[in-house]
């Protein structure tokens, strides 16, 4: 899932469209006509619309062997230091962020589901 990107000067989120140029991929607003570099945009939590965010590694995994499930790769994951503040607890302490895991920094649903207590998608924390 992509980072949310939103128009800092009217913050429309849909209608955005990007171009290459040389200083990297330039952002135009469809409903402001506002530019800007879509790197030197600053990342925004899904859920609570907060800056302070991390990134962790994320394990990728599959089934090797029937239900023996390994780790085959690793990538990167947003975490919103409030909204994701368990699994960047997990994270720091030497481990791989689970694949499954929904961050709230970057789908808002999951951190709506995760405030409501609602468990559906959760990934168990165990020390």
């Amino acid at each position: 899932m992509q980072p949310r990107i939103v128009c800092p000067e009217c913050g429309e989120a849909k209608d955005l469209t990007g171009a290459p140029s040389p200083e990297g991929i330039e952002i135009r607003c469809g409903r402001c006509d506002a530019t800007w570099l879509r790197d030197a945009a600053p990342q925004v939590c899904a859920t609570c619309g907060g800056s302070d965010l991390q990134t962790r590694p994320l394990a990728l995994t599959q089934y090797s062997r029937g239900t023996q499930l390994s780790i085959v790769g690793m990538s990167e994951i947003l975490l919103c230091r409030s909204c994701d503040h368990e699994m960047l607890e997990w994270s720091k302490a030497g481990r791989a962020v689970p694949f499954t895991y929904r961050s709230a920094a970057l789908d808002a649903a999951a951190g709506h589901e995760r405030a409501k207590g609602d468990k559906r998608g959760a990934v168990r924390i165990e020390p």
